[in-house]
């Protein structure tokens, strides 16, 4: 299909670490097709981890990501790259139909959904792994490092030339994703870590909240004393009051511990996001 579009091309494919004879297969193809780049991490990374990796490798002036669940037609390739032809940065496939599972497509939607709230992105706008990149954008987003990437948000964070581009999605042929509705709440919680401030936000919302109870709290039993004239009774309230408070210092501890211990990570190399085991060019 592309020697037929007279383009030059490349084809990376990433084998993150898979438990089957994936890289045998992938060895003999590269020897059908000198052309090919195939890499084999040491370790199973991660999705995301493997993609960063193909983005330090291709050298072509657009990059196209894509599962290799057969379920994005080559043919779509040409969609995407005319869309950064004709000026966008980023250009994402909108699928026709989805034809992932249930519980992955219900994943898939709210962690899309944090990533539309958190880039201002309208409420329709698909944003799938099927993707065309300029070279401009794999170069900062190479740059950006990080050991809990994600790689739309990365993405995202760079350009805000980006459309929808209508694409065919096909039913999968092979096996059965590895994602599940657990699998995208972590995704959830590490795009909001990483790539938002709304944890922050939901601890000084709580803190703010806090201090107007306390403080109306503390303006009843003025009033109780002054205008009573004797004691305030409440043991009980008095340990609730101080159990509610202290549990919200400690949740903001925990929220600001999160945010220090992925800086730590990313300063001692103590979890790097990905390294190559083998690589054949």
């Amino acid at each position: 299909m592309l020697n037929e579009s007279g383009r030059e091309h490349e084809i990376v494919v990433v084998d993150d670490c898979s438990p089957d004879d994936t890289w045998e297969v992938l060895k003999r193809l590269k020897a059908s097709h000198p052309a090919m780049k195939i890499v084999r991490l040491l370790k199973n990374s991660g999705q995301h981890n493997a993609i960063l990796c193909g983005f330090n490798i291709a050298k072509g002036d657009v990059i196209v990501t894509m599962d290799d669940d057969l379920q994005n037609p080559a043919e779509e390739v040409l969609k995407l790259t005319a869309a950064i032809e004709d000026g966008f940065d980023l250009a994402i496939g909108a699928y026709d139909s989805k034809k992932h599972s249930a519980s992955r497509n219900l994943g898939g939607q709210l962690v899309d959904s944090i990533q539309r709230q958190i880039f201002g992105l309208p409420s329709e706008f698909q944003l799938t792994s099927f993707r065309a990149i300029r070279r401009v954008v794999i170069d900062n987003v190479v740059a950006m490092g990080g050991v809990f990437p994600y790689i739309t948000s990365m993405l995202l964070s760079q350009t805000s030339r980006v459309v929808n581009v209508a694409v065919h999605h096909e039913k999968r042929r092979f096996g059965r994703s590895n994602y599940n509705l657990k699998h995208s709440l972590l995704l959830a919680f590490n795009l909001l870590i990483s790539y938002s401030v709304y944890p922050l936000y939901f601890v000084v919302t709580l803190c703010l909240s806090a201090l107007v109870i306390s403080g109306g709290l503390g303006l009843f039993v003025v009033w109780r004393v002054v205008s009573g004239g004797g004691s305030v009774p409440g043991w009980a309230s008095t340990m609730i009051a101080v159990s509610f408070f202290n549990g919200l210092i400690l949740l903001a501890l925990v929220v600001h511990g999160m945010y220090l211990s992925r800086l730590n990570m990313q300063f001692t190399r103590s979890r790097v996001a990905f390294t190559i085991r083998e690589i054949h060019e």
